[in-house]
């Protein structure tokens, strides 16, 4: 059914006229044939309209020898038709019904009936598209200009400096009018009624804004003093007045007003954020301006994420992932995730599924919500925004009334297509995905460049979002990727961009001590779920039961119980890890120790990175309890690992001689330990093996190890607990990590090989072909 809408609605674009004949016919079989389905009515009377309209233009094409020259003046009637359909009017007439409508103008801040239109093409598999739940918003006056600039690098800096907290959450603003909810059809009038409220109140502000400066334990920003609070707050006031009617209730912020710098960080935070903050100049907020932003009601308990590795889905529960979209997640959900996927909310689409988690990055939530209006309050501007056009359009037409002004408007929105109003199509409708991300988003969202790329030789991957560009059918609009940061995924891992990984021999012996960090491979119970049962007979026999599961596994007393909480890696896992150690053994890698975490998977992962590095049998694997996993997870204790002797007779080079840091009696202590606990135990357990050693070491232990081990060895503070769970989810099978030693201070380096990517494989069952 999703096919058959998205044929359709291929057909709902600006049809090229050479084609008027094939694309008559192939409309006609596309609505005899769709009819059946009551939820594409709509598409169906826009079919129908279209059909009309070719019939038109068919007999004018063929029979124009014959019929009167056109007038030189159109029929007044007629003009004026034309001329004062609304968006709102020529949205009905392309058969979309009214509530649909008139969400897609809120939605996307009435801009005009292309972007209202893409929007509901894009969200024709939203659930929610039919719900009638009024928009939030929100009224924020913001600063602009150098102060912009400072309170944008302070953002930065303090996450990542301190991570996040509450002020990162959103765009720098003094907030006037708390959110509050109001209908989509009113989105129009509380968008001209801002507008009306500043040149009520007359003069424009032609100094700084002043700010008084306050930090406490739990709050750090700037108070509005109180001449220029009543200001604003008169602003506010007058705006209530404007836009309240019988549905839509709203209350000015009678609060003092402020300007949030950070909130809801921990107090272990405070002096290097107080440290920053000092370094702020205040005096310098001298160009403002009013925004009227609204938000999905969804978005009003979620997280926003933004996408930045595409993923196609391959169950019909996942969620197609495009760059330059935004993720809708339950905080709960990612922090509870065990695989590293949780449900999410599509922005651009409107559709749920399951996601990896680790494709996206948390962003601040304005970055999802809708601009609706800019409107100047200072004098000497610096906007914010590109052009005039952007401040002043509003329903797809321009508020400005000056002459002079409208002609600048015009001469710097040259480069952009006129926003389509009426019935009528603009030729370059294949942009209005370029308008809508442009128009809607910006400048709240710093989203990429949209293109249309037609270059064969580009390599950076690219993603259609858009089945609108009928005009010109060679070229694809494409969203070109965000430049990120190398591959973030889990389990199901991402693409990385290639880099070369040729070193001399002479950078590999570097006289600086390196510390390699490695997670274990893919496992069993995580990728096959409940697997024991499954996989051992009435006699505990273990019985293979996927080609990617192990051809056999090693005896132990405990069996098959054991290998609840000691799971083996799959085979892939296993060359995961062997892929990984080749890549070191190319980049002329030198290992000196090997200390490896007592679970199984981990000696597994361990061994099979040393025979990549053709180093199995030069070093014994030592077995370290200290390295093993948060004991929080562990609440029956250490698992019955496989004992010396088991591991000898399965081959495994372990060496017998080793005495741990941390035995497994000293480490069943730490059932109950915090997450700062755990974190000190990893690092303790690292510093006493560098201190006892001399040479580079490899670790391989757990995804928490590389963030545990190392944290505090850079000089960086343990992480809370929920933050401890966000680390992991980034962290995929057979991730490495690298810290150098030099002049007497421990740093990341880049890693000395790629990471290893690879896409989910879903488990293929034969008979679904003998269905009937």
């Amino acid at each position: 059914m999703r096919l058959c809408q998205q044929k359709i609605l291929t057909f709902l674009c600006v049809l090229n006229n050479k084609t008027i004949n094939n694309t008559e016919g192939v409309l006609r079989i596309i609505r005899d044939r769709y009819t059946v389905f009551a939820n594409v009515n709509s598409i169906i009377n826009s079919i129908n309209c279209i059909i009309f309209k070719l019939n038109k233009i068919r007999k004018f094409k063929y029979t124009k020898m014959a019929t009167l020259p056109p007038r030189k003046n159109p029929t007044p009637t007629r003009l004026s038709k034309q001329q004062n359909l609304t968006p709102i009017q020529t949205l009905l007439q392309m058969g979309f019904q009214k509530h649909r409508a008139e969400k897609a103008l809120a939605a996307t801040g009435n801009r005009g009936v292309q972007i209202a239109s893409d929007w509901l093409l894009a969200h024709v598999n939203d659930p929610t598209l039919d719900e009638c739940v009024p928009r939030e918003y929100i009224l924020y006056v913001c600063p602009t200009g150098p102060f912009l600039q400072a309170l944008e690098d302070f953002w930065t800096k303090s996450r990542l400096l301190c991570g996040w907290n509450g002020a990162h959450n959103y765009v720098p603003h003094i907030t006037l009018v708390s959110f509050f909810k109001a209908p989509d059809e009113c989105s129009l009038q509380l968008s001209k009624a801002l507008k009306q409220v500043v040149d009520m109140a007359g003069s424009l502000l032609d100094r700084p804004i002043k700010l008084e400066l306050y930090m406490s334990q739990n709050f750090m920003g700037f108070f509005v003093a109180e001449d220029d609070a009543n200001y604003l707050k008169r602003i506010a006031l007058q705006y209530v007045k404007e836009s309240a009617n019988s549905t839509i209730s709203l209350e000015p912020h009678v609060k003092s007003l402020h300007l949030t710098l950070a909130y809801q960080f921990p107090q272990s935070q405070f002096n290097a954020l107080k440290t920053l903050v000092e370094t702020l100049d205040a005096s310098c907020a001298s160009n403002w301006e009013l925004r009227l932003y609204s938000r999905d009601p969804r978005l009003a308990t979620k997280q926003v994420h933004k996408v930045v590795y595409p993923h196609t889905p391959h169950e019909i529960d996942e969620l197609e992932l495009r760059i330059g979209d935004y993720i809708y997640l339950n905080s709960d959900a990612v922090d509870s995730s065990s695989d590293g996927w949780a449900e999410g909310v599509s922005w651009l689409t409107g559709s749920l599924g399951h996601l990896p988690v680790n494709y996206t990055e948390r962003t601040a939530e304005s970055d999802a919500w809708t601009l609706h209006r800019v409107v100047q309050l200072s004098k000497s501007v610096t906007p914010s925004l590109t052009s005039a056009e952007e401040i002043d359009i509003v329903d797809g037409r321009s508020l400005s009334t000056d002459q002079e002004e409208r002609a600048r408007d015009s001469h710097h929105t040259g480069n952009y297509p006129e926003v389509i109003e009426g019935s009528s199509y603009n030729e370059e409708s294949e942009q209005s995905v370029e308008k809508y991300l442009r128009k809607t988003l910006r400048p709240c969202l710093d989203l990429p460049t949209l293109q249309f790329n037609n270059n064969p030789n580009q390599h950076t991957p690219s993603l259609e979002i858009s089945t609108n560009n009928m005009c010109s059918p060679q070229k694809d609009i494409m969203v070109e990727p965000i430049i990120a940061e190398a591959a973030k995924p889990d389990d199901t891992l991402s693409t990385h961009s290639i880099h070369s990984n040729l070193f001399s021999e002479s950078t590999a012996r570097n006289k600086n001590r390196k510390v390699y960090i490695m997670r274990h491979g893919e496992r069993v119970d995580f990728t096959f779920g409940t697997w024991i049962p499954y996989c051992f007979d009435e006699f505990n026999n273990y019985v293979r039961q996927d080609l990617n599961m192990p051809k056999e596994l090693p005896k132990r007393k405990k069996c098959p119980k054991g290998w609840r909480n000691d799971s083996p890696l799959t085979n892939i896992g296993l060359y995961q890890a062997k892929l990984t150690g080749e890549a070191m053994f190319d980049a002329n890698v030198h290992i000196d120790h090997v200390f490896c975490s007592p679970a199984y998977r981990c000696i597994q992962t361990c061994t099979s990175a040393l025979e990549g590095l053709k180093l199995k049998s030069n070093y014994p694997i030592k077995l370290e309890p200290g390295l093993f996993e948060y004991m929080n997870w562990h609440p029956e204790g250490t698992p019955d690992w496989l004992s010396y002797d088991e591991l000898s007779d399965a081959k495994f080079n372990i060496d017998p001689n080793y005495k741990p840091f941390m035995t497994v009696d000293k480490l069943n202590e730490c059932i109950n330990e915090t997450s700062e606990e755990f974190y000190k135990r990893n690092y303790e357990v690292l510093r006493k093996i560098i201190d006892v050693t001399k040479g580079n070491i490899f670790v391989v232990a757990h995804a928490t190890t590389l963030d545990t081990c190392t944290r505090q060895l850079i000089g960086e503070n343990p992480r809370n607990s929920d933050e401890l769970r966000q680390v992991i989810h980034k962290i995929p099978y057979c991730s490495l990590v690298t810290v150098e030693e030099s002049n007497n201070t421990w740093k990341f380096v880049e890693p000395d090989c790629l990471p290893v990517t690879h896409a989910k494989n879903p488990r293929f069952e034969w008979n679904v072909l003998t269905a009937t």
